[in-house]
This record gives structure tokens, sequence and C-alpha cells, in this order.
């Protein structure tokens, strides 16, 4: 059995700042290597500030470790937003040449394994992995 993380809270940006610094606690617990801890810390911090920035209502974060590998399922109420529906970025372009925003979710699909979306129940579902 490996370690689990839960956490559930409004999803405006209040309570932002200690959820993450929670995540990166129970990062470092759980015997994630600082490199790979950064890296994740990125891709939640990305996503958990998109919720908080477009989404509404509660915002859940369960996460996972087992065989040194990384599963988090975040969920908002949120009005439907399916990130990975976006094209990526032409990251080639000059950046006053490109379209705003997207890059966010380009970035955690770089950094993560494995990235899905779902909506269910009337709630949006982003799933990432990553083993270390």
């Amino acid at each position: 059995m490996g370690a689990r993380f839960e956490r559930s809270l409004p999803a405006g940006a209040a309570g932002l700042p200690a959820l993450l610094a929670e995540i990166e606690t129970w990062l470092d617990a759980a015997g994630v290597p600082p490199v790979e801890a950064a890296r994740m810390m990125i891709a939640f911090d990305e996503v958990l500030s998109n919720i908080a920035k477009h989404g509404g209502g509660m915002l859940s974060v369960s996460l996972a470790i087992a065989d040194r590998r990384l599963a988090a399922t975040i969920v908002d109420d949120g009005p439907p937003f399916d990130p990975l529906a976006r094209e990526a970025p032409d990251t080639d372009l000059d950046i006053d040449d490109r379209a705003i925003g997207g890059l966010g979710i380009h970035l955690v699909r770089q950094l993560m394994d494995d990235v899905a979306y779902a909506r269910d129940e009337d709630r949006n579902r982003l799933i990432f992995s990553k083993t270390f």
C-alpha cells in the first residue's frame, strides 16, 4: 500500500498557496526525489491555478503513490472545461505571434506521463500520472 493525500476546498484562489504547500510537503514525505517533485509541483500549480481562476464551486485533490508512480485526480464542479481539447500551442512561433493561453496544459502534458480529462457527474475530472 502506498502513500495517499486527499483535500477538498472552495475552488477560489484563497486556499491555493496553502494547498500547494501541503502537496509539496506530502511529496517530500512520500520520498519523491526533489527534481521530480519540482516538476510535479509545476503541473499542480498550473492545473490548480487555472481552476481557481476559471472554475468554481468545490475543488478536490486526490493523490496516491505506489511503485514509484504518482497518480493524481483533480476534480472541480465548475463549468464544463476540457483543457485537453485545445490544440497544442505552436511554440516555434515568436511569442508575439502566438495565441494567448494553452501553454499551461501543454506544460502539464510535457511533464507528466499521462493526462486525461472526463466530465463525470457534473464535475471536471483531470487525471494525470508520473513515474519517478
